[in-house]
């Protein structure tokens, strides 16, 4: 990885303008300048190369962010050569990290990158670059560093309504209310007489000392949904669309969440099933969702009827699309037909909706979702 600076074109038409004009004048006078400058393209060469080589560079052991954040720990950067090592940068394929002026002989840095993560996705340090243009500016010269750990960036998460759950289960917590008495909750209901197997924390002993017996506390029924995600990878090819459809499934995953429902996912790319429990920190979907990659060609009649027979038979479903095809018009109408709630989340502009009349049809944008029928 080397290359000319801009300061080394110019120099080096310079040197190519002396060389013309001592050929037009047959003078060789112009030729010692002419391979001064180019002595200085060796050296440059040859000491950012030492020291792109050899500089040792530290990185956390891993760091989590979110989309539009900076990198908050410090880097740690040692020069252990005997020379001063200078104009030195540090490359990210999200971005430049560091610039260093100068570093003396065995003297150590730490530094906080200033490189803002605009997009989720994880980025090794292993492809971390260390570059010099020391010390004539002329040539730059660039090592890539095996250095360990990764930054994970994940999806900027924004809020949004919640979805529509069914399948729903009894669950201490549980946020909706149900026909039932439990022996507990947070809803006081009522009293009924105590039976064997009640604990001595559920009697009510006011009821009790009115000489009917042991009287025990009743609960309203709390009740938790199940909501089942299926998430199309980049059926579209577009980079871009599949970054809004991370961030809308994960925004719509919290919500859920937040409202007490169980939370099934399933991508179409590995076909792998996430199940996560109500009010969960859901550090496990942001982490898997700033790993998932662009697939195009995922969105498949086979996948989608995998996906689906992978989560559980009692879930609403929800598909995340890029795109709409046959393949999913046809699993529509096939879940319609057996009863199931189905909610379709697609791109706010550009995606045919045509077909997927009678049900309920969103679309997401870079920092919102919004009802399209």
């Amino acid at each position: 990885m080397t290359r000319l600076t801009r300061t080394g074109w110019v120099v080096l038409g310079v040197a190519f303008v002396m060389y013309m004009a001592s050929m037009t004048s047959q003078s060789g006078l112009l030729l010692f300048p002419i391979g001064t400058l180019i002595g200085c393209y060796v050296v440059n060469y040859f000491v950012a190369r030492r020291i792109a080589k050899g500089l040792v560079v530290e990185p956390p052991a891993s760091a989590h962010l979110s989309e539009g954040q900076s990198l908050s720990q410090p880097w740690r950067i040692e020069n252990p050569g005997v020379n001063v090592a200078g104009y030195v940068r540090l490359q990210s394929p999200a971005g430049p990290l560091l610039r260093i002026g100068a570093l003396r002989p065995k003297e150590v840095s730490h530094q906080v990158p200033k490189l803002q993560f605009d997009r989720r996705g994880v980025f090794r340090n292993e492809d971390v670059t260390a570059f010099s243009f020391y010390p004539f500016g002329l040539v730059r010269v660039g090592r890539r560093k095996p250095l360990a750990g990764e930054v994970v960036v994940h999806p900027a998460i924004y809020e949004t309504l919640p979805l529509r759950a069914s399948g729903y289960d009894a669950m201490v917590g549980g946020k909706f209310k149900g026909g039932r008495r439990s022996p507990s909750g947070s809803q006081f209901s009522g009293v009924r007489e105590a039976q064997p197997g009640d604990p001595l924390k559920s009697i009510h002993w006011k009821s009790s000392s009115k000489g009917r017996g042991l009287m025990a506390k009743t609960f309203d029924e709390e009740l938790s949904g199940r909501v089942a995600f299926v998430m199309d990878c980049g059926q579209a090819g577009d980079l871009k669309l599949l970054d809004d459809c991370a961030r809308a499934t994960g925004s719509l995953m919290f919500a859920a969440l937040d409202e007490g429902h169980h939370v099934e996912w399933v991508e179409l790319a590995s076909l792998n099933r996430l199940l996560v429990p109500p009010f969960a920190d859901g550090h496990e979907i942001l982490d898997t969702l700033a790993r998932i990659e662009l697939t195009p060609d995922c969105l498949t009649e086979e996948r989608l009827r995998k996906a689906v027979e992978r989560v559980s038979r009692k879930s609403s479903i929800v598909l995340m699309l890029t795109t709409v095809n046959d393949a999913v018009l046809e699993l529509v109408s096939e879940l319609a037909s057996r009863g199931r709630r189905v909610s379709v989340y697609v791109p706010e502009s550009g995606v045919s909706i045509d077909g997927l009349n009678g049900l309920p049809v969103f679309g997401y944008a870079e920092k919102g979702i919004h009802a399209l029928t």
